[in-house]
């Protein structure tokens, strides 16, 4: 361990606050550090490992393919590519995908095809505070917490940033200038924050009598997470533009930016690329990573698991360190009152007693394990968080 800290220190970035474990192996909901210590997982990856971890019907899928092609061009159609397109439009609202390699560049994708869309004289998207929508500078621009942007001005123009969950903010900010509207349904990196659903329905009518495009980032919501295959769905409403990443994947770098067909059509032949986006490996795995999400029903026990977890959690605000606890699904926060210090020490404390942990927003612990996670682990990380809290 101590090796592998010294080498990441000298030949790696320090782009990453990391802590101190390095893992070597999975199974299920258990992951094993290379000193063999089993940790229960509930960050997933950050929303990632949906399966958690050695998923049989994703090992066959890289073994099948990695005897055949890993890379093809784009210039050429690839039928795993289209399984897979075929298999998102007809489990979604959406027509058309364009593949990429992760959430940002599914983003970028969507906030190039609003451009479009919207012309020279409509070139404006709103997106909303507590957003989180990506690192490249687009995203960067588009995602309204202040604490990323510090150290890359000048920012890109266009994105006008508006208090969430209130239509009147939306209503005054959505004038003639204006393409797009980006939302998170249930806010991730931003502290787990969840969309009222009136709102979400005044955002979509409004949105349809301006010929504003209503655009959802699923990239940490969907794929199942929050108890439906993609988070709009719990808001009965139809976006113009979806994007995906996570656990899309099945653990590979796989990004998609779905949109309806009116609004696909504006991308011709040369306006948008990639390299490696769609490649024949990646597409293989996530279609078997899909495919078992949706034969397996391992979705429909998600609302039941997340309302124990959250009921478990609730039970906890008897402390007074507790601030909140909110969510749906298994995309649940405790917002603590605590610093980033102190934050960082409980998640400490959690490994050493076997649990993986997560921190969204200035003080929230998150919350997103494997889809499979068991109930006696549940009880097991509440046991543990209530004797944890019971020392504040």
């Amino acid at each position: 361990m101590e090796n592998v800290i010294e080498k990441t220190e000298r030949y790696v970035m320090h782009t990453y606050r990391r802590f101190p474990v390095c893992f070597d192996h999975g199974e299920g909901c258990y992951i094993y550090d290379i000193n063999g210590k089993r940790y229960v997982d509930f960050l997933g990856g950050i929303a990632v490992n949906a399966l958690g971890y050695h998923v049989k019907p994703v090992i066959e899928a890289v073994d099948e393919q990695k005897e055949k092609l890993f890379h093809v061009s784009n210039l050429y159609y690839i039928k795993e590519q289209a399984e897979l397109a075929e298999l998102l439009v007809k489990n979604s609202c959406l027509d058309k995908v364009f593949f990429c390699n992760s959430g940002a560049e599914a983003n970028e994708a969507a906030v190039k095809l609003a451009r479009v869309y919207g012309g020279e004289k409509r070139d404006n998207i709103i997106t909303m505070e507590g957003s989180f929508h990506g690192r490249t500078m687009f995203t960067l621009a588009a995602t309204a917490q202040e604490k990323y942007h510090k150290g890359f001005y000048p920012l890109p123009p266009g994105f006008v940033h508006i208090p969430f969950n209130d239509i009147v903010a939306a209503d005054r900010a959505m004038d003639d200038s204006v393409c797009a509207l980006f939302i998170e349904l249930v806010q991730g990196e931003g502290g787990i924050n969840v969309a009222d659903c009136s709102y979400v329905k005044k955002l979509k009518k409004m949105c349809e009598e301006r010929d504003v495009l209503f655009c959802v980032d699923e990239i940490q919501s969907g794929m199942g997470r929050t108890g439906r295959l993609f988070s709009y769905e719990w808001y009965e409403i139809e976006p113009d533009i979806m994007t995906l990443a996570k656990a899309l994947g099945g653990g590979l770098p796989v990004g998609a930016m779905l949109a309806k067909e009116r609004v696909a059509q504006c991308f011709k032949p040369g306006m948008h690329a990639t390299t490696f986006g769609g490649n024949p490996f990646c597409m293989k795995v996530a279609k078997a990573h899909l495919d078992f999400l949706l034969s397996s029903h391992i979705i429909d026990e998600v609302p039941k698991k997340g309302d124990y977890f959250k009921r478990g959690l609730q039970k906890l605000k008897r402390f007074s360190v507790v601030k909140d606890i909110r969510g749906m699904g298994l995309m649940l926060g405790m917002e603590l009152n605590l610093d980033s210090d102190s934050l960082r020490n409980f998640v400490l404390r959690a490994m050493d007693a076997g649990f993986l942990l997560g921190i969204a927003g200035e003080n929230v612990i998150r919350f997103e394990p494997p889809l499979i996670i068991d109930y006696k682990n549940i009880d097991e990380l509440l046991l543990f968080l209530e004797k944890e809290l019971a020392k504040m």
